[in-house]
């Protein structure tokens, strides 16, 4: 399955600010078997880091919002000092593209 174009517009989005976004590669039909999971944690879909700034892990979501389930698996993860949880979905809007949260 390739990545999303949310993904990819977060991904271009954060390498314009200055930072190295990592993502997992999409498993090819071989690998469906094993244990390997698309996301990190199984929640994140990006991982950003940018010299001398907190290390952002961010959760990409399309159109369909925020699920509560995934909000509370993500509020419920903890992270040690210096790193971020973010929650990106698309917006309705044409002139906001994000909808951005920061979760603590």
């Amino acid at each position: 399955m390739p990545r999303s174009i949310y993904e990819r517009r977060a991904q271009k989005e954060l390498e314009e600010q200055g930072y190295f976004v990592e993502w997992k590669m999409r498993r090819p039909r071989i690998m469906r078997r094993g244990k390997y999971t698309q996301d990190f944690f199984n929640l994140y879909d990006l991982c950003a880091y940018k010299t001398g700034e907190a290390l952002r892990w961010i959760s990409i979501k399309g159109r369909q919002g925020i699920p509560g389930a995934h909000r509370r698996a993500i509020e419920a993860f903890k992270m040690p000092l210096g790193n971020v949880k973010e929650i990106w979905a698309r917006g309705k809007s044409k002139i906001n593209y994000w909808h951005k949260e920061t979760i603590e």
